[in-house]
């Protein structure tokens, strides 16, 4: 029987606080996931922020999936890209593993 793991995490722009701006269209953020064992199928989505009132579409893509894995375990590496021609103000990361 398989098990299913899900998580879901977030990043959000710290621009109005003085911090990090906006995903910016064609700019990219590299992530690493790890937890997970070989054979395992892995899986990752974006997910943009829709602001209410807002009518810009917002598009973003997982590009350069690799895994790396050595003796301590394995690390899939992501790009998260804005695709789309407006700015991103945070997005969501949805992970899932199913082993057995």
């Amino acid at each position: 029987m398989a098990n299913i793991s899900y998580w879901f995490g977030s990043w959000v722009s710290g621009w109005e606080s003085g911090g990090s701006p906006d995903l910016r269209p064609g700019e990219t953020h590299n992530w690493t996931f790890w937890g997970f064992k070989y054979g395992d199928a892995v899986s990752v989505t974006a997910h943009p922020v829709v602001l209410i009132n807002y009518l810009e579409e917002r598009v973003l893509n997982i590009e350069n999936v690799r895994i790396e894995g050595d003796l301590s375990g394995s690390r899939l590496y992501f790009t998260v890209r804005n695709s789309g021609s407006n700015s991103v103000p945070g997005y969501g990361l949805g992970f899932s593993i199913i082993s057995q």
